[in-house]
């Protein structure tokens, strides 16, 4: 695979852009500009092809020179023919524009028509990474979503970014788009078998175990061709933990084969391991199901064991994407040898029954034909209940605000053993996962001012970072370590005046066990109305909330709150949990205290004026010679940000006559 690029209009410097974003499908570039136009091929040999004034870049195989002649003689409908399928760039600056074409099942290619001129690459990173905005497109999500369709239509996830469909041509010259389809061509009259037998070819050769007699049937044509030189390698999935039908069903088909030069391999999948964040970053868009993932997670694997993987996916425009960067990245052909028959339904599952039966060993066969619609994949339930975690931190927050309320219907339906659709909460967890990779996160919560005024004197407030705080752990030592910590970077000058801590009350609650993940909380219809129809001030910002502050202080205080006031905290962004109110925070701060003075030196410990521990309802407890006013002025803009619950503050030297403050030292 090689990776093409083209802009018209446009400055040189979205050409380097676009050159360094694909540079994973070749290591090599060759360039070419005439005009405002100007082309780009990555490949380990690229070639610009230049003819009778227009140049060419090609991904595929492809008869350049005939295409080009063919332009120049009939215009753009002579780019498309033959049975090799390939993407193209066209470059014609006498029209002043760009041709993009794509035979057959080419290579995906996408464009973006924007105010500073005309972009073209082999993926959508490439002209992200020339400036174009990685903006989603809301439509294309909620189809997605909904039905999970994707890459059949010329609308891609982002809102600025077209791709070519197959046999299609888009002209883009002097400002104006034209879309030609070619006339498709169907698989009518091809066969099963030789299909299958074409597509497994020679060499090293691998199969992905799929579902029902599609997998076996190719896993038989793979079997009954050993005469071929081909070294075969059978792949199958593993679900630990979450159901063994994949492994019994392999073992009874695959087990009585026995034939030299093939093996089978067993590739385990945890529910909690799926790594969705690279599959994202290699394919670049979505895509709409657990067997899409585990194509992409078997090809990478087997990536220099074999040349080509035969996969038995039948549908799914979005295969091609998948294909394109698997052998782009991982240099592996991953091939779907059923999406080119004609023939569906009971006419293809006769097909495939035959060569099951003709070519497995009796007993292998009996069972692939009496289980034809069996399943190798996990309820989808059971896999999004394993990998809550994740699942809830995504979707509980959605990048997309429209479809918040959607997306907690259905987690809270998931968490309640209710009526949901766990393939549309799956594609719906994906697009949260893909939008996290490509959208600017928002910016953090603007940090208070480090200095601040209370109880006559004047403070700088510094927050302390510290790692995740967990249930169990000892807290006041946990805290005495990290300010002693802090205190040996600030040095002596830091606490030679008064100094006090302050600690927020969310990872107290935390500790102590305070922190209830939303799966454990079951909303009831008095907390989903209040959820609903409460102000917005009562804070009671989803229906685990509404349920907690309900259970907390009852209907009607939790209905006029702010549940804040009650102590009662929502989940966080990026958390799954609503949090209560620490217990006997009293006795915490006395014990942060002490804490403090077996661990602190005794110069730090004797400036200490005390530690306060402060949420949402304010301060809830002072230890030490800390008065409750400082505290309260010190803790009332919320000076705890993101990863930092506790928070120093230092008193300033009381100023001398003059306005001038007084400093310890030499006179």
């Amino acid at each position: 695979m090689a990776g093409i690029a083209g802009t018209f209009g446009t400055p040189e410097s979205p050409l380097k852009a676009l050159s360094a974003a694909l540079a994973r499908r070749g290591p090599d570039a060759a360039t070419w500009h005439a005009g405002g136009a100007r082309l780009l091929v990555r490949a380990a040999m690229p070639a610009v092809h230049e003819q009778d004034g227009i140049a060419v870049v090609v991904d595929g195989i492809a008869e350049v020179s005939a295409l080009a002649a063919g332009y120049t003689a009939r215009g753009p409908a002579a780019l498309l023919g033959g049975a090799e399928p390939y993407a193209l760039i066209l470059a014609d600056p006498a029209r002043g524009g760009l041709v993009l074409a794509r035979n057959g099942e080419g290579p995906p290619l996408y464009y973006a028509e924007t105010a500073t001129g005309v972009f073209a690459a082999s993926e959508p990173a490439g002209l992200l990474a020339a400036g174009v905005a990685a903006e989603p497109d809301e439509g294309v999500v909620s189809r997605f979503i909904a039905t999970g369709a994707c890459d059949d239509t010329a609308a891609t996830f982002y809102a600025g970014i077209r791709r070519v469909l197959p046999g299609e041509i888009v002209e883009i010259t002097g400002g104006v788009r034209t879309r030609k389809t070619a006339t498709a061509r169907d698989g009518g009259g091809r066969f099963a078998r030789p299909v299958l037998d074409a597509a497994l070819g020679r060499g090293r050769i691998g199969v992905r175990f799929g579902h029902g007699l599609a997998g076996a049937a190719t896993v038989g044509a793979a079997l009954a061709g050993a005469g071929i030189p081909r070294q075969l390698t059978i792949y199958s999935a593993t679900f630990p933990g979450l159901t063994t039908a994949a492994a019994d069903y392999a073992a009874a088909v695959l087990g009585p084969v026995a034939i030299s030069g093939a093996r089978h391999r067993a590739q385990p999948f945890f529910a909690d391991e799926l790594d969705l964040d690279a599959l994202l970053a290699d394919l670049g868009e979505p895509v709409p199901d657990l067997d899409s993932y585990l194509i992409w997670a078997t090809a990478r694997a087997t990536a220099g064991e074999v040349d080509t993987l035969i996969d038995t996916a039948g549908g799914g425009a979005h295969l091609a994407r998948i294909a394109d960067r698997l052998e782009s990245r991982y240099g592996v052909t991953v091939r779907f040898p059923l999406r080119a028959l004609a023939s569906t339904g009971p006419v293809l599952r006769a097909e495939l029954a035959a060569i099951v039966e003709g070519t497995l060993p009796t007993a292998a066969a009996r069972f692939a034909t009496g289980n034809a619609a069996h399943s190798l994949q996990p309820p989808m339930r059971d896999l999004l209940l394993r990998m809550r975690a994740e699942l809830a931190a995504a979707v509980l927050h959605p990048r997309l605000p429209a479809s918040q309320r959607a997306a907690r219907t259905a987690l809270a339906a998931l968490f309640a053993d209710g009526q949901v659709d766990t393939g549309a909460l799956f594609r719906r967890y994906m697009v949260e996962r893909w939008l996290r990779s490509v959208a600017p996160t928002e910016p953090p919560r603007p940090a208070p001012k480090a200095e601040k005024r209370a109880g006559g004197a004047t403070w700088t407030r510094s927050a302390v970072t510290t790692e995740a705080f967990a249930s169990g752990d000892k807290l006041p030592e946990k805290i005495a370590w990290y300010v002693g910590e802090r205190l040996a970077e600030a040095g002596r000058k830091a606490y030679r005046e008064k100094w006090c801590v302050l600690v927020a009350a969310r990872p107290v609650a935390v500790v102590q066990g305070r922190a209830r993940p939303v799966w454990d909380i079951r909303p009831g219809p008095l907390a989903r109305a209040l959820h609903r129809f409460a102000r917005p001030s009562a804070g009671l910002d989803s229906p685990w909330t509404a349920q907690v502050a309900v259970e907390q202080v009852g209907p009607l205080r939790a209905a006029f709150g702010p549940a804040a006031s009650h102590g009662v905290r929502g989940p966080a962004v990026d958390a799954v949990a609503v949090i209560l109110p620490p217990e006997y925070p009293d006795r915490v701060a006395a014990d942060i205290l002490a804490a403090l003075r077996t661990t602190l030196p005794e110069e730090a410990y004797a400036t200490l004026a005390g530690c306060a521990i402060a949420g949402s309802a304010g301060v809830l407890a002072v230890a030490g010679d800390l008065d409750r006013e400082t505290a309260e002025a010190l803790c009332a803009d919320d000076p705890f940000p993101v990863g930092g619950p506790i928070v120093l503050a230092f008193s300033a030297p009381p100023a001398r006559k003059g306005g001038r403050p007084r400093t310890r030292g030499k006179k």
